[in-house]
This record gives C-alpha cells, sequence and structure tokens, in this order.
C-alpha cells in the first residue's frame, strides 16, 4: 500500500499490513495494541518494512495504550546495527476501537514529544492508527501531523 504526501511516498509493506490488521479492535474484549515503525529512506520513497507488536512491557487499555521505551529501543537498535545502519525508526502505531481512526490529543502529543525527543536521522515521523474498517496514516514534521492520500493503483492497467 503507498501514501502520498507533498514530499514524499511511504510503502508499506504487506507483512506490516497484516501485523495491523491482527490488532483491529473489532470486539469489546481487544485492548488497544501498538508498536514503533521502521523503514527504510530512498530519495523521495520511504518504505516502511518492518512493526513492532505489542509485548508483556506494554501497558494498555480499551482506549489506551503504552509502549515500553526499553524494549522499543532494543528493536531499534538491533534492526539499525543489522542493516548496516539502513533501517531506522520512523514512527508509531496503534489501534483505536473506532470504525475510522483520528488521532486523540494524546496521539498527537505523543507523535511531537517522540520527535523532540529522539535524535532521529530523518526531520519527520509517521503515526499510523489501526481502525475497524480504516486505517490513519499522517506524518508529522515538526510543525504539523498530516493525514497522508492512499494510492491506489488500478490492476486493470498495464
Amino acid at each position: 500500500m503507498e501514501y502520498k504526501s507533498n514530499r514524499f511516498s511511504l510503502i508499506i509493506s504487506n507483512d506490516v499490513l497484516l501485523i495491523f490488521q491482527n490488532y483491529i479492535q473489532n470486539t469489546k474484549s481487544k485492548n488497544e495494541s501498538g508498536g514503533i515503525l521502521l523503514g527504510q529512506v530512498k530519495d523521495n520513497n520511504v518504505y516502511l518494512m518492518r512493526a513492532s507488536i505489542p509485548n508483556s512491557f506494554d501497558k494498555s487499555s480499551r482506549y489506551s495504550f503504552e509502549r515500553n521505551k526499553v524494549i522499543a529501543q532494543i528493536i531499534v537498535d538491533y534492526e539499525f546495527a543489522n542493516s548496516l545502519g539502513k533501517t531506522i525508526y520512523i514512527g508509531e502505531w496503534h489501534s483505536h476501537p473506532e470504525n475510522y481512526p483520528t488521532p486523540s490529543e494524546q496521539d498527537e502529543r505523543m507523535i511531537k514529544n517522540q520527535l523532540k525527543l529522539n535524535k532521529n536521522i530523518e526531520p519527520y515521523l509517521f503515526l499510523i492508527i489501526q481502525g475497524i474498517k480504516g486505517i490513519y496514516v499522517g506524518v508529522y514534521d515538526g510543525k504539523n501531523l498530516t493525514e497522508m492520500n492512499a494510492l491506489y493503483k488500478d490492476s486493470n492497467k498495464n
């Protein structure tokens, strides 16, 4: 799946989309889930290749998710080292128990703080929220959190 902003494209691998879909909150017994996003940047394309899954050190409830920072940093360091510095931390994902999710004020504060507090290689972070029927994909550039538009490819064209 590809998402476009005025600056670049975000290409999400099918494996990552499957992770998001596995954590859809389609029953009242499912809590929010989430993790970090890891990918590679090549020219104006960002390739989202990995997403961490929730672990037993994360905290979650029906309407909140807080990932464990120590575990997340271990994952970031591992992926960075094993890709010879090509795979980097590029954002956060979590689920919402709503059909078509939108970021809450808490979500916006979190992604802004992540960009401010982390020594990111790129000057932006992505925020992905998996809803019951749809997905929100946004990019925070240090000033604005902007929703990205999905590009649908017509399979009938050559």
